[in-house]
C-alpha cells in the first residue's frame, strides 16, 4: 500500500469517525419512526392529514381537530428490528480481513406517546401532544467486523407542541403547532490503531512503536471514539381541512425542518499498547467539546377520507425533503477530536416519497377493525449505502382493531409488519476509518402498540 506523510495520514484516515449521528437503521424515511399512534399504526397510517379518528390529530392533521370529541390518548409502542449483514470486512489495502464477530444487531424500543384535544368554542378547537419521532438505537458491539464503522449508535427526538384549528368556511378548516423538538444522538466506534500507523509508517517503524504489523485486523491496538450531543429547537406545522360532503374530506399539512447544533462531548481512548505511535502522532486520550449541525426535515402530505357506511377508505401521499441529509461535519476545538473528524461524513440523501391505503370496518358499535399497506421509498441511492442506513424501499402491512371498553373509554390495538429489506452494500472506508465492508444487509422490522382513549 502506498504511504503518505504521517500528518495527512492522521487527518484523512480518521475522516470517517466524523460520525456523532450514524443512526441505526430506523422504520420508514430516513430516521423518523412512523409509531406515534397504536389506532394509525392499525391501518398503515393511511389517514394522515385526512383523518379524525382521535387526538392524534393534535400532531398529524390539526385542522381536523374540530371533527374529533374531547378527548385524551396514551398510546406505548413496541418496535423490534433486527439487522443483520453477511459479507466480510477487510483493511490495510484492502487484502486483510477483519477478524471479529458477525454484524448483527437485535433492538426493541419503546415509545409512549400522549395526546389531547378540546373544543373551546363552535370552530375552535385545541390540542396538544408529546411524542418521539425520532428514537431509536443499534448495538453492533465492540467486536463486529463493522466496528470501525460503528459499534452503537442511539438517537432520541423528543417533540412536544401546541395546535390550534380554527373554521374559517362550513367546509373549510385551518390548523397548526408549535413544536419544540429536543434531540440527543450518541455514536460510538473503533478506531484502527494499526492501520493508521502502516498507513503513514513502514512496519519495522511501527513495530518499533509498539503496532506489531502481524495484528492488523484484529482489535488489540483499537481506540474508541464516542461521542453524544444534545439541543432543543422549534418549527411548526400548517394545514387545512376541506370537507366535500359529510363523508368526504381532503387534507392537507406541511411540516417545517427544524435546524439542531448538537453540542456534547467526544471521549477518545487509545489503549496503553498503542502508546508510542499515538503520542508521535498527537492523538491523545482526552474527552473535549464537539458540536454538529443536524436537521429533522421538512415534509408534507395530502390524504383523503371517504365513509361508505360502515366501512372507511382514505389514502395518503407524502413527501420528505432527505436531501437535508447531505453531510454531517464535527467540530471542535480540541486537536484530538478535530484530527478525528477531520472531514465530513458525506450521506448525500435524496428527496423521498410514501404512499398509503387504509380501510376501517365497524364490525359492531364496540368494535372496529381495521387494516392497511404502505410503500415508502428510500432516500438513498444504491452506491451511497453505509451500514447503518443499509434500509431499501419500506413495505408495511398493518392490521389493528379499536374495541369500545366503556361508553367514555376505547381501547386501540395495532401490528404492523414490515416485508424483509435486503440491500446490497459495499462500504468503502479504506481511506478514512481504514476498514471496508461488502455484502448484504438484510433488516427485519415488527411493530405493536397499544392505546387507550378517554372521552372527557
Amino acid at each position: 500500500m502506498k504511504r503518505q506523510p504521517l500528518a495527512k495520514t492522521i487527518a484523512t484516515a480518521c475522516a470517517g469517525l466524523g460520525t456523532l449521528l450514524a443512526i441505526s437503521p430506523v422504520f420508514a424515511q430516513g430516521y423518523y419512526v412512523d409509531e406515534q399512534s397504536a389506532l394509525r399504526l392499525g391501518d398503515a397510517f393511511s389517514g394522515g392529514a385526512a383523518s379524525a379518528s382521535d387526538a392524534s390529530a393534535a400532531y398529524y392533521s390539526p385542522a381536523a381537530m374540530l371533527l374529533v370529541r374531547d378527548e385524551l390518548v396514551i398510546n406505548l409502542a413496541a418496535i423490534s428490528v433486527r439487522s443483520e449483514l453477511k459479507g466480510s470486512a477487510e483493511t490495510g489495502d484492502g487484502s486483510i480481513p477483519i477478524n471479529g464477530e458477525d454484524a448483527e444487531a437485535d433492538n426493541l424500543d419503546f415509545l409512549p406517546t400522549l395526546y389531547f384535544v378540546r373544543s373551546l368554542s363552535e370552530g375552535f378547537s385545541a390540542g396538544a401532544f408529546i411524542n418521539a419521532p425520532y428514537a431509536t438505537g443499534t448495538d453492533f458491539g465492540d467486536d463486529s467486523i463493522a466496528r470501525y464503522q460503528t459499534t452503537e449508535s442511539e438517537i432520541t427526538g423528543i417533540d412536544a407542541g401546541l395546535s390550534l384549528a380554527f373554521r374559517v368556511h362550513e367546509k373549510v378548516s385551518i390548523g397548526g403547532s408549535i413544536i419544540a423538538q429536543y434531540m440527543n444522538a450518541k455514536t460510538a466506534l473503533a478506531v484502527n490503531t494499526a492501520a493508521l500507523c502502516l498507513g503513514g509508517l513502514d512496519a519495522s517503524t511501527c513495530n518499533s512503536l509498539g503496532i506489531n504489523p502481524a495484528e492488523l485486523g484484529n482489535n488489540t491496538y483499537d481506540g474508541s471514539f464516542v461521542m453524544e450531543g444534545h439541543n432543543t429547537a422549534f418549527g411548526f406545522s400548517l394545514g387545512t381541512l376541506v370537507e366535500f360532503t359529510p363523508n368526504s374530506r381532503l387534507g392537507l399539512n406541511y411540516r417545517t425542518r427544524i435546524a439542531h447544533e448538537l453540542t456534547g462531548s467526544a471521549t477518545v481512548e487509545f489503549p496503553a499498547t498503542a502508546s508510542g505511535f499515538t503520542g508521535l502522532a498527537g492523538l491523545e486520550n482526552t474527552k473535549a467539546d464537539g458540536r454538529v449541525q443536524f436537521v429533522t426535515p421538512e415534509s408534507a402530505n395530502i390524504s383523503y377520507f371517504h365513509q361508505l357506511g360502515d366501512l372507511s377508505l382514505q389514502a395518503d401521499a407524502s413527501w420528505t425533503k432527505w436531501s437535508r441529509f447531505d453531510k454531517l461535519q464535527v467540530e471542535s476545538n480540541n486537536s484530538t477530536v478535530a484530527a478525528l473528524a477531520a472531514e465530513p461524513q458525506v450521506y448525500d440523501w435524496s428527496e423521498s416519497q410514501r404512499f398509503a391505503l387504509g380501510a376501517n370496518y365497524k364490525l359492531s358499535p364496540q368494535l372496529t377493525l381495521r387494516g392497511g399497506f404502505a410503500l415508502d421509498m428510500t432516500p438513498i441511492d444504491k452506491d451511497k449505502t453505509k451500514i447503518d442506513f443499509a434500509f431499501d424501499d419500506y413495505k408495511a402491512i398493518s392490521l389493528g382493531m379499536s374495541y369500545g371498553l366503556t361508553e367514555a373509554m376505547t381501547l386501540d390495538v395495532g401490528y404492523q409488519h414490515t416485508l424483509t429489506q435486503k440491500r446490497d452494500i459495499d462500504q468503502n472506508d479504506l481511506l478514512t476509518a481504514g476498514a471496508r465492508l461488502h455484502g448484504e444487509v438484510t433488516t427485519e422490522v415488527n411493530s405493536f402498540a397499544a392505546g387507550l382513549r378517554w372521552a372527557l
